[in-house]
């Protein structure tokens, strides 16, 4: 699978926010947003029955799906395909995550 992170500052000039990545999906009933804020070290799974897109506010964490894997810091994104996924919050600051699941 090919994990690639992108920047935020390639899709928007606006500062990333949980406020901006809303914004940038919508109408909000075409869409299910979750935040979520993790502990440094903390490692936790997640699994998707649909792909989605998984944007970094604060913090670093690495993403872990068959093998293949992805670190993804504060300001970036990645789009990612339904399954099993193993996240792990690195670096020294709390991770915080937006998870966006288009409902179409």
């Amino acid at each position: 699978m090919n994990m690639i992170p992108k920047n935020w500052s390639d899709i928007s000039t606006a500062p990333i926010s949980e406020e901006a990545i809303r914004a940038m999906h919508s109408p909000q009933e075409k869409f299910k947003i979750y935040v979520n804020t993790y502990e440094t070290g903390k490692r936790f799974p997640a699994k998707a029955g649909h792909a989605f897109v998984l944007y970094v506010l604060t913090g670093q964490c690495k993403v872990t799906l068959n093998g293949s894997e992805a670190t993804l810091s504060a300001s970036e994104f990645i789009t990612l395909a339904k399954g099993s996924y193993a996240f792990e919050a690195t670096g020294n600051e709390e991770l915080k995550l937006v998870k966006v699941f288009s409902l179409l």
